[in-house]
C-alpha cells in the first residue's frame, strides 16, 4: 500500500497519540464479549470450520478497514477522522457517519456489559440479578470517564493487557493439548455453514473504527493508522482461530455461549474455570470503556465542528460529561429494554451504515488521480468490494431490527437540525482542546498526558 506525501499543519499538541496506544485501544475494543460468547456459537453451527468462518469475516471486514485507513489519511490535523466523508458525500453523510459509529459505540456499552453482568451472576455472585449487575457496571464506567484522563488511560491499557495474557494463557494450553482436537469432518455442516457463520461473527472484528475517530490527534497519521489497523485485526484474528483452537481441544460435546469456561476448565483444570470467566469480566469492562471513551470523541468532535449543538459536546472540566451521560442513559435503556439479539442486531445495522458511507467515501478517493493520501493496490476496487460486503450482511439481520436500526440512525439527523444552538463560549472551550489534542481520546491517550484542567 503506496502512501503520498501531504503537508499537514502541526498544532501545539499534534501527533501526541502513538501506535502502541492506537493498537491497544483497537485491540480493548475488539476483544470483548464476543470471544467468549461467539467462539461457542460459531463451532456449534460450522464445527472445525469455524476457524474459516473466523478467517473469512475478518477479511470482509478488512476491506472496509482499509477504506477507513484511506479516509483517516484525509484527516485534517487536529480534526475528524471522517471529515473526508463530508467532502466526499456531502456534509450530511459525514454527520451520520459519525452519527452512526457514535450509536454503534453505544450500543456495543449496552452489549458487553449485558456479558458482564451474565458472568458475574453466572460464576461469582448469583444472588445479584444480571440486568442490575449491568446497569450498575454502567454507571462505574461512565463516572471513569469523566474523572482523570490519565486514569481513563491507565485502565483501558492495564485491562487490555491482562485480558490478552488470559485468552493467550488459554491458547498456549489448548496447543499443549492439541492431540484431543478432532479437526474431521472439518464443515461436517457443510460449506453453507462456513459463510452463515462468517456473518454471525461480523460484528467480532468491529471496534478497529476507533483509531479513525481520533486520527486528527495520531502521530504520523498516514502510517500509524493504517498499521494500527492491520496489526489490531491481525492480532484479534489470531486470539479469536486459537480459542476456536481450544474448544476443539476441550473435548466439549455441546456448544454454546459458556463453551470457553468450560473449555478451560478441561484443558488447565478447575482453576482455569475460574481464570477464564474472570478475563471475560474483565474484556467487558475493558471493551466497555474503549467504546465509551469511542463515542465521546465522536460527539465532541461533532459539536466542534458545530454539527450538533454545542450543549452535546460540552466539557466540564475538560471531560465529556454530557456525552458520557447521554450514551450512560442510552445504555441503560437498552439493557432495562431489549433482549441481548436486539441490541446485537441494532449495534450492527448501525455499523453497516457507516461501513457503507465510509467505503462508499473512499471509492471516490481512489478514483481521484491527484488526491492525497493513500494509495490502495487495486485503486477503488477494495471499496467497491467493502462496501458490497457490508451491505450483504443487512441480509442476515431480520427485517424489524434493520428498520429499527435505520429509523434510529436516522433519528440522528433531527439533532443534527438543531446545530444552529451555538453558545460561542462553550464551543471555543471544546475547539481549544481539540486543537491541543485534549479531546477525550488525545487526554487519555496521549504519551505525555498534560495536567488535568
Amino acid at each position: 500500500m503506496a502512501t503520498e506525501t501531504r503537508s499537514r499543519a502541526t498544532g501545539p499538541g499534534t501527533g501526541s497519540i502513538g501506535l502502541v496506544s492506537c493498537v491497544a485501544f483497537a485491540v480493548g475494543t475488539m476483544v470483548g464479549a464476543g470471544v467468549f460468547v461467539l467462539s461457542g456459537l460459531a463451532v456449534e453451527r460450522a464445527g472445525p470450520a469455524a476457524i474459516a468462518s473466523f478467517v473469512l469475516a475478518g477479511v470482509l471486514v478488512l476491506l472496509s478497514a482499509l477504506s477507513f485507513a484511506v479516509v483517516a489519511s484525509l484527516a485534517p490535523p487536529g480534526g475528524s477522522g471522517y471529515a473526508y466523508v463530508g467532502q466526499a458525500l456531502g456534509r450530511r453523510w459525514g454527520f451520520l457517519t459519525s452519527w452512526a459509529f457514535w450509536l454503534g459505540g453505544v450500543i456495543g456499552v449496552a452489549f458487553v456489559l449485558n456479558a458482564f453482568g451474565r458472568y458475574l451472576h453466572d460464576f461469582f455472585l448469583s444472588a445479584l440479578p444480571p440486568t442490575l449487575v449491568a446497569v450498575a457496571a454502567v454507571v462505574v464506567i461512565a463516572l471513569l470517564n469523566i474523572g482523570p484522563a490519565s486514569l481513563i488511560g491507565r485502565a483501558e491499557t492495564a485491562l487490555v493487557v491482562v485480558k490478552v495474557a488470559i485468552l493467550v494463557l488459554l491458547i498456549v494450553f489448548a496447543f499443549i493439548h492439541i492431540g484431543r482436537a478432532h479437526f474431521t469432518p472439518f464443515a461436517p455442516h457443510g460449506a453453507g455453514s462456513v459463510v452463515t457463520t462468517s456473518a454471525l461473527l461480523f460484528i467480532a472484528y468491529l471496534g478497529f473504527n476507533v483509531v479513525t475517530n481520533m486520527a486528527g490527534d495520531v502521530e504520523r497519521p498516514q502510517r500509524t493508522i493504517p498499521l494500527a489497523i492491520l496489526l489490531s485485526m491481525g492480532i484479534v484474528a489470531l486470539i479469536y482461530v486459537g480459542v476456536v483452537v481450544a474448544l476443539l481441544a476441550g473435548q466439549i460435546s455441546t456448544y454454546d455461549e459458556a463453551s470457553v469456561g468450560t473449555a478451560a476448565k478441561h484443558l488447565i483444570g478447575d482453576w482455569g474455570g475460574i481464570l477464564i470467566p474472570i478475563g471475560a469480566l474483565i474484556s467487558t469492562l475493558s471493551a466497555a470503556n474503549a467504546n465509551m471513551l469511542g463515542s465521546s470523541e465522536i460527539m465532541v468532535r461533532l459539536a466542534g465542528d458545530r454539527q450538533v449543538p454545542t450543549v452535546a459536546g460540552r466539557l466540564w472540566h475538560g471531560h465529556p460529561a454530557v456525552s458520557v451521560l447521554a450514551a450512560a442513559v442510552t445504555a441503560v435503556i437498552l439493557l432495562l429494554t431489549g433482549g441481548i439479539q436486539a441490541i446485537i442486531a441494532l449495534g450492527n445495522v448501525a455499523a453497516i451504515v457507516a461501513m457503507v458511507l465510509v467505503n462508499a467515501a473512499a471509492f471516490r478517493a481512489q478514483r481521484r488521480k491527484h488526491r492525497a493520501g493513500i494509495r490502495l493496490p487495486a485503486g477503488p476496487l477494495l471499496p467497491a468490494l467493502g462496501l458490497l460486503a457490508a451491505l450483504v450482511q443487512l441480509v442476515f439481520i431480520g427485517w424489524w431490527q434493520t428498520l429499527l436500526g435505520l429509523v434510529l440512525v436516522a433519528a440522528g439527523l433531527g439533532l443534527h437540525a438543531l446545530r444552529g444552538h451555538h453558545q460561542a463560549q462553550h464551543h471555543a472551550v471544546i475547539t481549544g482542546h481539540l486543537h491541543q489534542n485534549t479531546g477525550p481520546a488525545g487526554r487519555a491517550l496521549r504519551r505525555h498526558p498534560a495536567k488535568e484542567a
